[in-house]
């Protein structure tokens, strides 16, 4: 897996079917900004990008900083010294990492593909769960690791079960939660939002090069994780449609080109798409924020 999971905003479903994941599955549409002191900010000791090659580092890219520095202009001045949009756009990003893994991992548990399922149950905890962990207390949100290690031992012996469902759908609630922490002066802004959008696509680029060996898919993981990036970053797109205005077409077809990627769960023998070509359409999509 590697740094690059989004804007949030409303009618984000993931498993309409679950009333329990109506919650979970919605960004955020009316976020609320966190009250009292500004949360304090979270960066790693070690800067390396996010756990490439499963050697479980996590921080904060070079695009992030970009990024989030090209963006923090336009904050309004009312939100001066209340607001690190670097902070927030960390936040967003890392949470939408723990979603894709969630995601994929549902879905191949739904396509009875457990073995290649459960290594996405685990990296939320393992890869990313420590990394977060300073702003539950910042933002006086509750903690759910004990939430994830359940949802993890559900998939391992119980992948078909009502009580996993329900479960998984608890956890996507929770992460949701965490995410209305993030001032809606940003969780609601177009800039924001292309932003994350554009992260989560150079995620699934990275991640998809990480796949490769011999210019061949050798390593079914990261196909996977690239997969679920990808795929929710279309996702966030579809929920912030009417906040995206003219520029959610453009996004779209950079987008399907994303997805264009991974036909199916399992990896085709030779990729569709170059990583590189991946990236290039992240980048064109970062433009679309400027």
């Amino acid at each position: 897996m590697s740094t690059a999971n989004p804007g949030v905003g409303a009618g984000l479903g993931w498993k309409r079917a679950l009333p329990l994941a109506a919650a979970a599955l919605v960004l955020v549409a009316t976020a609320q900004a966190a009250g009292g002191a500004p949360p304090a900010p979270f960066d790693p000791k070690d800067p390396a990008l996010l756990c490439r090659g499963f050697d479980g580092k996590i921080g904060r890219s070079a695009a992030l900083r970009e990024l989030a520095a090209g963006f923090a202009a336009d904050v309004h001045l009312a939100q001066a010294g209340k607001v690190d949009v670097e902070d927030e756009l960390d936040l967003f990003e890392k949470l939408g990492l723990m979603e894709g893994h969630l995601m994929i991992g549902k879905a191949l548990l739904d396509a009875k593909m457990q073995s290649d399922a459960l290594p996405h149950f685990g990296h939320p905890i393992s890869e990313i769960y420590d990394y977060i962990k300073p702003l539950f207390q910042a933002r006086n949100y509750p903690q759910f690791d004990r939430e994830l290690r359940d949802l993890e031992a559900r998939a391992k012996s119980a992948p078909g079960a009502p009580a996993t469902e329900a479960a998984y759908a608890d956890v996507l609630a929770k992460i949701d939660g965490l995410r209305r922490t993030i001032p809606a002066s940003l969780i609601n802004s177009r800039g924001f939002v292309i932003r994350g959008i554009a992260l989560m696509m150079e995620a699934s680029a990275d991640d998809l090069g990480e796949s490769f060996e011999k210019g061949r898919i050798a390593n079914k993981v990261e196909y996977h994780d690239a997969m679920g990036f990808a795929q929710y970053a279309d996702r966030v797109l579809t929920a912030n449609r009417a906040l995206l205005g003219d520029a959610a077409g453009k996004i779209a077809g950079e987008l399907q080109f994303a997805l264009s990627a991974f036909p199916s769960l399992a990896p085709p023998a030779k990729a569709p798409h170059a990583p590189a070509d991946l990236k290039t359409a992240a980048e064109r999509v970062k433009e679309l924020a400027k």
